[in-house]
């Protein structure tokens, strides 16, 4: 039996999705791009894509995570009982679907109840973005008088009763608003609505400017979806590389535009609204959404200086995960975090060698090894960055 002790190459799954980037991905990885659009690499077990994890040199011996997990799991996880994170490297030419993904509860219901198609797994998915190139996004409702105040530049009769209960319910008007705008799509709302953002961009103060620009930048994907309206409602976030933002259990959102590192839960559960040529279940999407105000979703990073330099951390407000950036000198070397559970370790520029007491991988961006519990200690060396997710405790 091949010993589990050494740090363990992972080849990842792409995911061709039709929002994804065309160069992104094989830019980071060192390879020509293929011509269609490579949205996602996924280095984790979940079963619509688990990475292969190599057992012997030069890719011979492999066996899918998922099931190496299953067969051995003492060894890869310790004391979890199942694999807590998924890591993926997300790239978004155009803006996602709004979407929101279920709390732990809502998602065992609905994957016992098997009959939505929502859900892929019982569990839940909060989620967390670090951005590695200039990263936009839709994250919570808007503060309500705001979302008013926007609504109402447009001048547009079929808004203004919304408008009208933003401004004296507050955010409880959200959900008739959405659903009002879930049953305007045959009609010609998503052309007035971009007609409107056009003609109110002059007259509206410059740091809400850009909400009506992206409506036309939707527009241009999904003419005529009335969903154009969201980043009127929803937050505008705008991340710097090195920044994250954490999503937690229904909040509404859609990633606009951007390339990042993107770290969850073990789950595939999205309930989407609009925005996409996927399937919508507004009831559903309607009933989890949590119908509040959002604060800034960005998470405050934890700087640490190492002697072989630098360790960023960023640490959400569940336990399946956290993610730390270690930015390693050059010829210098650091510690990775957890040596007592399962750990992803994914290069980002630079070459890194991660090694233990046991062997050794050789990286390049783009590149993951897995550090299963029995591993242990392990170090990253050599000049470059790595983004190494653990479990959150």
């Amino acid at each position: 039996m091949t010993p589990l002790d050494r740090p363990l190459r992972l080849l990842p799954r792409v995911r061709n999705y039709d929002w994804g980037t065309l160069d992104f991905i094989p830019r980071l990885c060192g390879r020509e791009p293929t011509g269609r659009p490579e949205a996602e690499l996924w280095f984790g077990a979940h079963p619509d894509a688990p990475a292969d994890v190599v057992l012997e040199s030069g890719g011979a011996g492999s066996i899918p995570l998922d099931r190496l997990i299953a067969e051995r799991p003492v060894e890869v996880l310790g004391s979890d009982s199942a694999m807590p994170f998924l890591t993926k490297v997300l790239s978004a030419a155009r803006p996602l679907s709004i979407q929101a993904h279920p709390g732990r509860e809502q998602a065992a219901r609905g994957f016992a109840a098997g009959a939505s198609g929502n859900y892929r797994d019982p569990n839940h998915k909060p989620e967390l973005l670090y951005a590695l190139t200039p990263f936009s996004a839709l994250s919570g409702f808007r503060p309500p008088l705001e979302a008013a105040g926007l609504l109402g530049a447009l001048a547009l009769d079929q808004l203004e009763p919304h408008v009208r209960r933003l401004e004296s319910e507050g955010a409880a008007a959200y959900r008739p608003l959405l659903a009002a705008l879930r049953e305007q799509t045959a009609t010609d709302l998503a052309a007035r609505v971009t007609r409107a953002a056009r003609l109110a961009v002059g007259a509206i103060k410059p740091e809400r400017r850009d909400a009506l620009d992206w409506i036309d930048r939707i527009a241009a994907f999904h003419p005529d979806d009335p969903l154009v309206v969201a980043p009127l409602i929803l937050r505008l976030i705008h991340l710097r590389p090195g920044q994250a933002l954490f999503t937690g259990p229904g909040v509404p959102h859609s990633y606009l535009e951007g390339s990042g590192v993107e770290v969850m839960a073990n789950s595939d559960n999205v309930v989407r609204l609009g925005l996409t040529s996927k399937r919508v279940d507004p009831g559903e999407l309607l009933d989890i959404l949590v119908y509040e105000v959002a604060e800034d979703a960005r998470l405050e990073p934890e700087v640490e200086e190492l002697p072989g330099g630098q360790s960023t951390g960023f640490t959400p407000p569940v336990a399946d995960f956290r993610l730390e950036i270690l930015d390693i000198a050059v010829g210098g070397a650091a510690a990775l975090p957890a040596d007592d559970s399962v750990r992803i370790a994914l290069v980002l520029e630079g070459e890194i060698e991660i090694r233990n007491t046991a062997g050794a991988e050789s990286l390049r961006p783009g590149q993951a090894t897995l550090l299963t519990a029995s591993a242990g200690a392990a170090i990253a060396a050599g000049t470059g960055k790595v983004a190494v997710t653990t479990p959150n405790r």
